[in-house]
């Protein structure tokens, strides 16, 4: 195996590793969606429904891993040399305005506003990830969470109710994650 090969292999185990971490999140938010619905079925239906919920997040992350060392029509994308870095540095910043925004709610009572507001601070999180990384698909990635995150706000606002904003939220994030997942593992 040669040097570029080598890095070639390390960088698309990444990827991989990277789509396997984004639908094991897809999955949490998947549960926050499946929260919504605890208080409207039977609990026979519900745990139906559960054990469905994590059916599905078994499958999407083992299609991420099946199909992620699937040959394919890759492009080649130069991330930044920096790309771990940045990384890291705006995940932590991820992880303080998530804590801040809690705190914030919290103290405002706005307690229900919560998954609307991690939503929206998980999609502005992959946008500069985008350009480091060389994947311009974290740009709709963070787009749709963004969308999502102010839609559920909005509906909230406008009297939809907190479980029926969990379910939207929820299993709106969860898919866009898991999309976003297959797309990386699959083209890179």
């Amino acid at each position: 195996m040669t040097h570029e090969s080598g890095r070639r292999k390390l960088s698309e185990d990444r990827l991989v590793q990277g789509a396997v971490i984004m639908s094991a999140f897809a999955t949490v938010w998947e549960m926050l969606g499946v929260s919504g619905l605890m208080s409207r079925v039977p609990s026979p239906v519900f745990v139906c429904i559960a054990v469905l919920a994590v059916a599905v997040a078994v499958t999407a992350v083992t299609l991420t891993i099946r199909f992620g060392g699937s040959p394919g029509p890759r492009r080649p994308r130069r991330g930044s040399p920096d790309s771990f870095k940045v990384f890291g540095q705006v995940n932590i910043g991820q992880a303080v305005a998530i804590v801040a925004a809690v705190m914030l709610l919290g103290r405002l009572e706005l307690w229900l506003y919560i998954p609307a507001a991690v939503c929206l601070v998980v999609g502005l999180h992959f946008l500069p990830l985008a350009r480091s990384f060389a994947q311009p698909q974290y740009w709709w990635t963070g787009g749709l969470l963004v969308a999502l995150a102010l839609a559920g706000a909005l509906a909230l606002a406008g009297g939809l109710g907190a479980e029926n904003v969990r379910v939207l939220i929820g299993f709106g994030a969860a898919l866009v994650l898991w999309t976003t997942a297959l797309h990386v593992a699959r083209r890179g």
